[in-house]
């Protein structure tokens, strides 16, 4: 029997399928307790999840989050622990998939193809992303697909195209066969994308820049010891950096906040 021929799109998502197995074939990724250490690894998260409670507290914590290319979900604990109560991670790969809720019972979870969910619109209140986009072979796709099944609140964390980001950043990410571009964002670019998809005064762009570098802030943190004292530190770093050149960032979060429809006089 002849093995069925693959076109070029679906041999890019096997291959990325295998990364995410491969990922977790011993079991979940390592999550290092120390609190330096989560400090560095959920701070994205958490400052984005501050903001959007910020901008619309009216959020309610049991609303439907889904994380998409969550592998086995550390994203997914990191919201519960933070309250979240209704979260569902999705992955390419099934063992991804059972490898999450086995970790953490609190999360269910899917298989996904993020670019084409086959999802309803509107079918969860917040969808989330991070280090996944750049990932697809079609990016911008990834990011209207959220837009259309998202009913509140898209977010998603990413290289920042800044020219900072384009002369250290990483070109072309090579995961065993796998090799994805790293396709950098903007807040010009989200706006540009969603006000095409979504159409004239329906969102808010929330969208921001900032440095962060999990293995650079990991590096230095062991050096001051791992403890308050190095936490105390990286925020004063990261503080710093980001309030006076947070343009220049190498990352960044697009954050589309979409406004509620007008309720109708009766």
């Amino acid at each position: 029997m002849e093995t069925p021929h693959l076109t070029p799109e679906q041999e890019y998502i096997n291959l990325q399928m295998h990364v995410s197995e491969a990922m977790v074939a011993d079991g979940p990724r390592f999550q290092d307790a120390n609190p330096m250490s989560s400090y560095v690894l959920h701070w994205r998260l958490h400052e984005a999840m501050r903001r959007l409670d910020h901008a619309d507290p009216t959020i309610p914590r049991d609303s439907k989050i889904l994380i998409l290319c969550a592998s086995d979900g550390l994203e997914g604990t990191a919201l519960a622990d933070l309250g979240w109560s209704n979260i569902t991670v999705s992955d390419l790969s099934q063992t991804a998939a059972n490898t999450a809720v086995l970790r953490d019972p609190r999360l269910k979870a899917m298989v996904l193809n993020a670019e084409d969910s086959g999802l309803p619109r509107d079918a969860y209140d917040i969808v989330l992303i991070q280090d996944g986009l750049h990932h697809l072979q079609r990016p911008v796709q990834g990011f209207t697909e959220m837009l259309r099944i998202a009913s509140r609140a898209v977010i998603f964390m990413e290289p920042h195209q800044s020219v900072v980001g384009r002369r250290i950043g990483t070109e072309w990410e090579i995961h065993g066969d796998a090799v994805n571009y790293v396709f950098r964002w903007s807040k010009r670019l989200v706006q540009d994308v969603a006000s095409s998809y979504l159409g004239r005064d329906s969102f808010q762009n929330l969208s921001f820049s900032f440095w962060h570098h999990n293995p650079v802030f990991y590096k230095i943190g062991r050096r001051l010891g791992s403890g308050t004292f190095a936490i105390t530190c990286l925020r004063v770093l990261k503080g710093t950096l980001d309030v006076l050149l947070s343009s220049s960032g190498n990352s960044m979060c697009g954050m589309v906040l979409k406004n509620k429809p007008a309720i109708k006089a009766s």
